[in-house]
């Protein structure tokens, strides 16, 4: 019985990640087809203005105050159990809050449309441009928070399918949306209301999906009970430390950017930042499966199951994430150059470059980060990220005045690898009592070692057999996929054969 539920488990596990693999695959393939057109539709300084005005709402996202975590996690757990009325409990809790919240997000955002060209080096004839846009996103953003509450709970039902499904449509249809406002020749006014008008109606599908899927769900004023407020609190209150240092962490640099050189440059330092942040989403798809069944199974005791979820999860999203950065640290440029044109290859390149040696630090802490948040240990983490934050801040400043736009990078670099390589690692290893070596080398350095052929035919690539356009870019980097495989065969032999002779097992005893 047991074996048979840890296999559903594990199947609901696997669709899940293969659900959030197709939601990341065509939010990349759209980003790869429509970032050139928005760039040289808008032009460089148009398009650093309509990256800070997302950039500075993005930081009101921070109201969220974690509660959306907060909502998986209790949700997740009380449906386990059976508890319809505690799970409802807590989505009513977390609605009244966000409902709060929103009106707050609302006044900030006029506040800051108001003074948005005090702060930020705008040209003149993008000053009113840029407060419409900021005002605008910042209304999207509190409908946002509201429909959060909702997207949470379909989480916390495993209905990855559902959540996956909403999220490709708002890629698409705002994909199809932005192509429609821009060959019209509007700017980023229409283009932040189009996009304004593709959550409402989405925002508006998944609360209805959200009380189908949970029938006993239930959500009303009346429910609001202190016991549930004071437990979410609690839980949230570390979610929310975590997100205003890990908006500072990932969300500065832009503002940075923007602040101390010009809204043009931006657009520099976005093309290199905006791969990076989708490179971090190959890992942050197999590892936002992992919270709810992390919740269950600390809800149940299981430890055993929640160690070799670590250890395995850790390595899949190594294994997975490594080769898209190997091809992107050592032929970087020359997809930038051959993608965006020829003026962007060398500094948003060297960005890359550069923001590649934390993002791949950070691919092998998310299922950690996952499991933590999971069973509810996350408090630790939100003090030394906070500390991480503050390094970032005060060291990217202090950079940027010294060499420029690389030394935004190294700021966010730097600090970012003292917590992943050395904190993270320590604390995850010893509340799940698994040996730091057994996890540093099952979890990242048999990966590591996997991808070394990679690496190599990658630099080979690159010095020896020039790329002459993106077709013949990606034909390059399927010619040399084998050598992944090679890697992944040489270093996990034993665990593919036991694999084989497992399935072949199988199959006699169906067969029988």
């Amino acid at each position: 019985m047991r074996l048979a539920r840890g296999m559903g488990q594990a199947r609901i596990l696997a669709s899940g990640v293969m659900i959030n693999w197709t939601a990341y695959i065509v939010a990349v393939v759209v980003y790869f087809f429509l970032s050139p057109f928005v760039v040289h539709q808008l032009g460089n300084t148009s398009y650093g203005v309509w990256v800070l005005a997302n950039s500075s709402i993005a930081y009101m996202a921070l109201l969220d105050l974690g509660l959306r975590g907060a909502v998986t996690h209790f949700v997740a757990k009380h449906q386990a159990r059976g508890e319809d009325l505690e799970s409802s409990r807590a989505a009513s809790v977390a609605l009244g809050f966000r409902i709060l919240v929103s009106l707050v997000v609302a006044t900030a955002a006029v506040v800051l449309a108001a003074r948005a060209t005090r702060i930020f080096r705008i040209p003149p004839e993008m000053q009113g441009a840029a407060q419409w846009s900021i005002a605008t996103t910042g209304f999207q953003l509190c409908f946002s928070l509201i429909v959060g509450v909702f997207a949470g709970v379909l989480t916390a039902m495993q209905r990855f399918d559902l959540a996956s499904g909403l999220a490709i449509a708002q890629t698409l249809i705002g994909a199809a949306g932005t192509i429609w406002v821009l060959r019209a020749g509007h700017g980023i006014v229409l283009l932040a209301a189009m996009q304004l008008t593709v959550v409402l109606m989405l925002g508006t599908a998944t609360i209805v999906l959200c009380f189908r899927v949970y029938r006993g769900l239930r959500v009303s004023f009346r429910l609001i009970d202190r016991r549930i407020l004071r437990d979410l609190c609690r839980y949230s209150f570390y979610l929310f430390v975590i997100g205003v240092s890990g908006q500072i962490i990932y969300y500065t640099d832009n503002l940075i950017v923007g602040a101390f050189l010009s809204a043009e440059v931006v657009t520099f330092y976005a093309i290199g930042g905006k791969l990076v942040e989708f490179l971090g989403q190959v890992a942050a798809s197999l590892a936002q499966t992992v919270m709810p069944f992390a919740s269950r199974l600390g809800a149940q005791g299981r430890e055993d199951q929640l160690r070799r979820l670590l250890l395995q999860g850790t390595r899949a999203a190594l294994l997975v994430s490594l080769p898209f950065a190997a091809t992107l640290f050592f032929r970087g440029p020359t997809f930038i150059g051959l993608w965006m044109g020829p003026q962007y290859a060398q500094t948003s390149g060297r960005i890359l470059q550069i923001l590649l040696l934390a993002t791949v630090a950070q691919a092998g802490n998310r299922v950690a980060g996952n499991i933590v948040f999971g069973v509810g240990k996350h408090k630790p983490f939100a003090c030394w990220q906070t500390c991480e934050a503050m390094a970032n801040l005060l060291l990217s400043i202090y950079l940027v005045r010294r060499i420029g736009v690389e030394g935004v990078a190294w700021g966010t670099v730097l600090p970012s690898l003292l917590s992943q390589l050395l904190i993270w690692p320590r604390y995850v290893s010893k509340l799940l009592n698994v040996a730091i070596q057994s996890y540093f080398w099952e979890g990242w350095i048999r990966p590591s070692l996997a991808m070394i052929p990679f690496c190599i035919g990658c630099i080979w690539v690159e010095r020896h057999w020039a790329a002459t356009d993106l077709v013949h870019f990606f034909i390059q980097i399927a010619t040399l996929l084998p050598l992944v495989a090679l890697g992944i065969i040489l270093c996990f032999w034993k665990e593919i054969n036991y694999e084989w002779q497992s399935r072949g097992s199988l199959r006699c005893l169906g067969s029988a």
